[in-house]
């Protein structure tokens, strides 16, 4: 929806940011989220970090929940329990999502009811050559999902997406790590949600394309299938 329309209506906006050891990252995502954004938003870091990751979102102003329990998907939730929000809307912290591209994810939640901001094959002015290629080998792993659930979106692991308090509550989500986005998915297609995507860049990640989780875990990819296999045969 249109930022004008969300500060005529008041409608509340929190936007959740899970970190692990992302001292080098957290100040641009924090900084590349527009002003126009930040005045209507709160900004919760969710930390479990051994770096300075925390004290530097400290210093930028935004709110700090430092956990003791590491797993993406349990910070995500815990940063909705500590957030105030109408509209929650997810970044990763390693800069590779472009925060500029809020507003759209917004706009495009006036017609849905989750907005991923997906990484694709189009070419963008902003990519990362190295990205691009991790984006290529990502996108040949993560295709049997949109391919067994018809899920129409180039990036279906996105870790960038915004969605209404209301709804998140309906889906009721336990995954612990970055398995949740696929939980999300699988369940959002259950109840019939509407899963629409805004395409974004390929931006270079802080730390180095090699520091990717999909180069590095391949524990995650294997409960992801898992996950799928186990929900596959009650998608209708």
């Amino acid at each position: 929806m249109p930022i004008a329309l969300i500060m005529k209506t008041g409608i509340t906006l929190s936007i959740i940011i899970a970190t692990l050891n992302e001292e080098e990252g957290i100040a641009k995502v924090i900084c590349s989220i527009p002003g126009e954004i930040r005045n209507i938003s709160e900004v919760i870091v969710v930390d479990v970090s051994s770096d300075l990751t925390p004290v530097i979102a400290r210093r930028l102003g935004v709110k700090v929940i430092q956990e003791p329990k590491k797993g993406k998907g349990w910070q995500m939730r815990q940063g909705v329990k500590e957030s105030k929000g109408e509209i929650l809307v997810f970044l990763d912290g390693d800069g590779t999502d472009p925060a500029g591209y809020i507003p759209k994810l917004l706009e495009k939640l006036e017609e849905a009811d989750i907005v991923l901001g997906s990484r694709s094959l189009e070419k963008f002015d902003e990519d990362d050559p190295n990205m691009r290629k991790v984006f290529k080998l990502y996108n040949m792993v993560a295709r049997p999902m949109t391919l067994l659930f018809g899920l129409k979106v180039d990036d279906p692991l996105a870790g960038f997406r915004a969605i209404r308090r209301k709804d998140w509550d309906k889906l009721n989500l336990k995954s612990a790590g970055f398995d949740i986005e696929t939980e999300m998915n699988i369940k959002a297609i259950r109840q019939h949600f509407v899963i629409k995507q805004v395409r974004i860049p390929n931006l270079k990640r802080c730390g180095g394309a090699r520091g990717s989780k999909f180069l590095k875990s391949p524990k995650m990819w294997f409960k992801i299938f898992k996950m799928i296999l186990r929900y596959r045969h009650h998608i209708r």
